[in-house]
C-alpha cells in the first residue's frame, strides 16, 4: 500500500502532542493578533457543539495556532452576494475563500483585494515553499493587467477532482436484459426500457429513467461538451463559448426526449429543492441518479429496496465524441486577503499553520480519539453519525491542505462495519470510473475579465429561460439553439468573444496549446 507523504507523518508526530492538549487541557494563545476568516455556513455544526463562529474546534484552532481567529459564516451558495454587501459596507472579513476562481476575479476587479506576492515572500515559510514546489498552480493565482498574485491555493486530491457522476440500478439492467450503456443510442434504449418495461417488478407504470439531482443539468452539458460558461477551441484556434456551440441542438434534444418519453418526472421543472427526485430514487422508482462519486442515498435506498444494486456509470459517447463529466481544476480553494486587512502578517501565519499541520487535525481529528494510524493511513474510529457530529463541520475551516487520497486507502479510512466498507468500495470504483474519461476543458480556467463577468450575469437568465421552454416543449431543439445564438449576439457576445480570443492568443503558448 502506498504511504501518505512524509509531511503527513510529520503532522502525525505533531498531533501526538496537540491531541493530548485538546483532550486534557488547552494551552493559551501566544499572540494578540486578530484575523477574521470567512467560512461556509452549511448548517453542519450540531446545536450541541455550537455554531460555525463559536465551537470547540474553533477554540482549538485559536489555541494551537496562537492566533485570535474570528470566523465569519457565509451561506455556502450566497458567497458572492454576501461578500459584495460586506465589502460595500467595509465589514468584509480579512480572509475570504471560495472554490470558484471567478469569485476572486470578481473582487479583484473591484479593487477590494490585496496583492500577495510581497507578503508571501516577507511573512510565509510553509506556504511559500508549497507554492514553489507546485509551480503549475501559479497561473490560477494571478489576476489583473499586472498579473499579480491575489490568491493562494493547494492541490486538490483525486477524490476532490472527481466531480459529477451517474449511478445506475444494475438490478434494473438485469431485469430488462440490457448491458451498461456506453453510447448515446444504448443510453436512450436503457432509459426507454426503465420507463416501459416494469424494471422494479411492481406490475404498475410507476418508474422513471432518471432521478435528477442538482448535477442533472451540468452532467448533460458535459456529455455534449457545452458545459456552462466553458470556452471551446476549434481546429483553427478560434475560441467560442459553450452556449454558442451547434452541439447545443443535441443537448436540447436530450431534454426534449427526456420529457416526451417520460424519462424524467414532469414535476422536475418546479422541484427546485429536488426533494421529490430524492423520494423517487430512495423508493425504487428511478433507475439512473445524476449526482457525484458518493453512492446516492444508498442506505435509505437499501432500507426501502433491499435488493437494489448500484453501479457507477461513466459518460456515454455521442456523435461528437466522448467527453468526461466535470472534473475540477487542480487548484482547490482560492484564498484571498481583504485590501484593508489590519494584520497581514497574522493572516499569512494562519495560512502557514493550516498548510503545515492544522489541516490534518481538522480533517481527521485526534489519534486515539477520532482515528488510528494503519499502514500510514488515518483510519476513522467514528461511525457515520459520530463523524457528522464531531468532525464534518470542521472541514470547512480547512482553507489549505496537503491531502492526496489514493483510492486503495478508502477501505482503511472507513469504519469497520460492513456498510461503511461497502460504501468505501463503491466510492473507490466511482472515483476511478469518473477519472477514466477526461473532462473537456480547452483552457486551464475560464477568462475572468469584468466585461465577461458582466455579460454572463446578463446572458445566463436569458439562456435559462430558453432551457425551460425546451423542457416544457414549447420550442424545438433547433429553434432553441437559434434563439440562444441570437440572444448571445443581441447582448454583445461578439465583443466578448473578441476579448476572449485575444486572451487565449496571448496565453495559449504558456498553456502548451
Amino acid at each position: 500500500m502506498k504511504k501518505i507523504t512524509s509531511l503527513v507523518f510529520t503532522a502525525v508526530l505533531l498531533l501526538a502532542v496537540t491531541g493530548i492538549v485538546f483532550a486534557g487541557g488547552r494551552r493559551e494563545a501566544v499572540s494578540e493578533d486578530t484575523v477574521s476568516v470567512m467560512v461556509y455556513e452549511r448548517g453542519w455544526a450540531p446545536a450541541e457543539r455550537g455554531t460555525m463562529d463559536d465551537n470547540d474546534w474553533l477554540d482549538w484552532i485559536r489555541e494551537d495556532s496562537g492566533l485570535d481567529i474570528r470566523m465569519v459564516p457565509v451561506p455556502r451558495w450566497e458567497v458572492r452576494e454576501v461578500l459584495n454587501t460586506q465589502f460595500a459596507a467595509g465589514t468584509a472579513p480579512d480572509i475570504i475563500n471560495d472554490f470558484s476562481r471567478d469569485t476572486v476575479a470578481n473582487f479583484q476587479a473591484q479593487g477590494v483585494l490585496a496583492p500577495l506576492d510581497d507578503w508571501i515572500e516577507q511573512y510565509s515559510t510553509s506556504l511559500r515553499q508549497y507554492l514553489a514546489d507546485n509551480p503549475h498552480l501559479d497561473p490560477y493565482l494571478r489576476f489583473g493587467e499586472n498579473n499579480e498574485m491575489y490568491a493562494v491555493t493547494t492541490m486538490r486530491s483525486q477524490d476532490s477532482i472527481s466531480g459529477h457522476l451517474m449511478w445506475i440500478r444494475k438490478d434494473w439492467l438485469d431485469n430488462v436484459g440490457l448491458d451498461v450503456p456506453t453510447t448515446e443510442e444504448e443510453f436512450f434504449a436503457v432509459a426507454d426500457a426503465f420507463v416501459n418495461q416494469d424494471p422494479n417488478g411492481t406490475g404498475q407504470n410507476d418508474t422513471f429513467a432518471f432521478a435528477a439531482d442538482h448535477a442533472y443539468m451540468p452532467i448533460i452539458e458535459a456529455l455534449y461538451a457545452v458545459y456552462s460558461r466553458e470556452w471551446y477551441v476549434d481546429d483553427t484556434g478560434v475560441i467560442s463559448e459553450a452556449r454558442t456551440q451547434e452541439r447545443l441542438v443535441d443537448f436540447f434534444t436530450f431534454h426534449q426526449l427526456a420529457n416526451e418519453r417520460g424519462w424524467v418526472d414532469p414535476e422536475l421543472v418546479t422541484d427546485s429543492e429536488r426533494q421529490r427526485q430524492r423520494q423517487l430514487w430512495v423508493t425504487g422508482r428511478a433507475g439512473i441518479h445524476f449526482s457525484g462519486v458518493n453512492p446516492p442515498h444508498y442506505q435509505e435506498l437499501l432500507a426501502n429496496v433491499p435488493g437494489a444494486q448500484l453501479q457507477p456509470l461513466g459518460p456515454f459517447e455521442t456523435r461528437h465524441g466522448r467527453f468526461g463529466l466535470l472534473q475540477e481544476p487542480p487548484a482547490e480553494r482560492f484564498v484571498a486577503l481583504n485590501r484593508n486587512i489590519a494584520n497581514p502578517r497574522a493572516a499569512i501565519e494562519y495560512l502557514d499553520w493550516l498548510v503545515d499541520e492544522g489541516w490534518f487535525t481538522l480533517r481527521f481529528g485526534f489519534e486515539g480519539q477520532h482515528h488510528e494510524m494503519v499502514d500510514g493511513v488515518p483510519r476513522t474510529l467514528l461511525t457515520g453519525d459520530q463523524h457528522n457530529e464531531q468532525l464534518r463541520y470542521a472541514w470547512d475551516y480547512i482553507l489549505l491542505q496537503q491531502w492526496q487520497l489514493q483510492t486503495e486507502w478508502l477501505p482503511v479510512l472507513a469504519a469497520d462495519d460492513p456498510m461503511s466498507q461497502e460504501i468505501a468500495r463503491m466510492r473507490g470504483e466511482a472515483i476511478e470510473t469518473q477519472l477514466a474519461v477526461t473532462f473537456r476543458r480547452d483552457t486551464p480556467f475560464r477568462p475572468t475579465m469584468q466585461e465577461i463577468l458582466n455579460f454572463n450575469d446578463e446572458f445566463a437568465p436569458v439562456f435559462n429561460d430558453i432551457m425551460v421552454e425546451v423542457q416544457l416543449g414549447t420550442v424545438s431543439p433547433r429553434e432553441a439553439y437559434q434563439q440562444a445564438v441570437s440572444e448571445w449576439s443581441r447582448l454583445g457576445g461578439e465583443s466578448v468573444q473578441r476579448i476572449v480570443q485575444g486572451w487565449y492568443n496571448e496565453n495559449r503558448e504558456a498553456w502548451g496549446r
